[in-house]
């Protein structure tokens, strides 16, 4: 077992006289090569989506904190596909300690095998590692802290870990409305700092639909293709709008396609094209607002493309975390980091990702993100994360747990 030490002096004003002897038998009671191991293995049980196949990582996050006396729950939210709950405490306020089991599938283009867990340079590699099994790990093990400790807990410090986070949020969604807390972190990638506010995402299909000619005689038909790329055209411009409007800590909203299939082949005029639109959501936007912008870009093109046809369907709406409710969990986490001798960013900042936060949010409790690694390595070969990211979010999880409890 790893011995934390807070700070090497005993200034009075330094972080170490404000952790009391309580706090430090939670802090020396993590173990990082326990969280380090448990990293690794999560990462060796595939859990891509889609998919959609978590149950093994659940098992396996079930079997390791029953193995440590920590019973757990798993509830199917679809066949297959369970949420984990976990708890220590006591009954009462219910600090929640949330991550998503899924990961984005493993791809092309890695150095190394992505399920390996392989560790080295101080970091440790695979698919998951940053988003986001190592904010399971860090939660599990703030958890088996405040067991092993022994601290008396007015309520209880809670770990949901959810399915599906990576499409449509039926785990976070479902949990948030069947085990509510008093307050929720979300321990995905943050640099190890607190994020208070986060934008939503919406996601949509939209295909375009023409009328199929040779292509010795084009104006005889309708190129689907053509009208695609002038909604591309007229998403750019927006775009550019919104750049000049940004919100604080986080940035402006933004639209990316992400992809272009149409067409039949180099002698035909193409009859159909479908299209995929990300919108970036503001925390002081509305999704619903939004979606209707959406549709009168599309509206806007029927002046300089007369005729021109269209179906729109939505296949992703994560509302935004506004975070206007969620100061004194913010003021404890932060307090926490700074006793721990670790950096607190100013001003507050936000995130430009969706997160499962938002749907906590949605349902009453205040919520905030914050965890091991960094987002911008997220869904790329070789993700890995920093193992001294490990330590400091076990550390301060732990600590904002019996600060906000004990």
């Amino acid at each position: 077992m790893v011995v934390f030490s807070v700070s090497s002096t005993d200034d009075p004003g330094s972080g170490a006289s404000r952790v009391g002897a309580p706090e430090r038998r939670v802090l020396e009671a993590i173990d990082d090569e326990e969280t380090l191991q448990l990293l690794r293995e999560l990462i060796a049980e595939p859990s891509e989506n889609p998919p959609g196949n978590e149950e093994g990582c659940a098992r396996l996050l079930a079997s390791f904190l029953e193995q440590r006396g920590v019973a757990s729950l798993l509830v199917e939210v679809a066949p297959g596909r369970p949420n984990l709950y976990a708890a220590v405490g006591t009954p009462g306020p219910t600090l929640v300690l949330c991550g998503h089991l899924d990961t984005v599938p493993a791809g092309d283009g890695w150095t190394l095998d992505p399920f390996s867990g392989a560790a080295a340079d101080g970091r440790v590699y695979g698919r998951g590692a940053c988003d986001m099994k190592a904010g399971l790990a860090v939660a599990a093990a703030a958890l088996l802290a405040v067991k092993r400790s022994g601290i008396l807990l007015h309520g209880s410090l809670a770990l949901h870990a959810v399915i599906d986070e990576e499409v449509s949020s039926a785990g976070a969604r479902k949990a948030a409305a069947e085990q509510p807390g008093d307050w929720v972190i979300v321990t995905e990638p943050s640099g190890t700092q607190v994020l208070a506010t986060g934008n939503g995402q919406l996601n949509f299909e939209i295909v375009f639909h023409g009328k199929a000619v040779h292509s010795s005689h084009p104006e005889d038909g309708r190129n689907a293709i053509h009208d695609a790329a002038s909604f591309i055209r007229l998403v750019e411009e927006e775009t550019l709008r919104l750049a000049a409007a940004p919100s604080p800590g986080i940035g402006p909203a933004t639209y990316s396609v992400g992809l272009v299939e149409g067409g039949r082949g180099g002698s035909t005029v193409a009859d159909r094209c479908k299209l995929t639109l990300d919108r970036r959501v503001l925390p002081s936007e509305d999704l619903g607002a939004t979606e209707e912008e959406v549709r009168l870009l599309l509206v806007r093109l029927r002046t300089e493309r007369p005729g021109i046809r269209w179906e729109l369907s939505r296949t992703v709406a994560f509302p935004p975390l506004r975070g206007t409710n969620n100061g004194r969990l913010e003021e404890v986490l932060n307090d926490a980091l700074a006793d721990l001798g670790r950096a607190v960013a100013e001003p507050r900042r936000g995130m430009r990702f969706a997160t499962d936060a938002a749907w906590y949010e949605a349902a009453g409790c205040p919520a905030v993100v914050f965890g091991p690694g960094d987002v911008a390595i997220a869904h790329q070969p070789d993700e890995h994360v920093a193992i001294d990211d490990l330590k400091a979010a076990s550390r301060a999880l732990a600590l904002c747990g019996v600060r906000l409890l004990g």
